[in-house]
């Protein structure tokens, strides 16, 4: 009887283990989905997308040390026509309902110019079944 139990104690677990990995995993996808979708709103001035991302404690601090509420971000000019940014080297990081993304965001104030490096670092949290960011902060290379 003892091993018996043993043995769906120890099932039970791995289930667990397994059940935890799988999220983690899913929640990877969704987090990069978001910064892929983040960065897209961004260029394109998508503000319900930009509403949806960002949490209403939302701050972010920009490369040249300005500070930028979620107000600010959703009020700020929409960038020219030509604008493009795309994303690389990124690594999501997570901890339960926390999430740190760092990586490097490629931007083109014109599609004619020397793209800009920005090395950048992303919080976000799960809150109410769906993540959102609540800070970032940029770097120039």
């Amino acid at each position: 009887m003892k091993r018996i139990l043993v043995v769906i104690t120890a099932g039970l677990v791995l289930a667990s283990a397994g059940a935890q990995a799988s999220q983690a995993v899913d929640d990877e996808a969704v987090v990069r989905q978001l910064e892929s979708s983040w960065v897209k709103a961004t260029t394109e001035g998508d503000k319900a997308v930009l509403e949806r991302i960002l949490d209403s404690a939302y701050i972010e601090t920009t490369a040249s040390g300005q500070r930028r509420s979620k107000f600010d971000v959703l009020n700020a000019q929409r960038p020219a026509t030509g604008t493009s940014q795309s994303l690389t080297d990124v690594e999501v990081h997570l901890n339960g309902d926390t999430a740190v993304v760092t990586g490097t965001n490629q931007y083109r104030p014109l599609a004619s110019a020397e793209p800009q490096e920005y090395l950048f670092t992303d919080v976000l949290i799960r809150r109410d079944g769906a993540w959102r960011a609540i800070a970032s902060q940029m770097t120039r290379r």
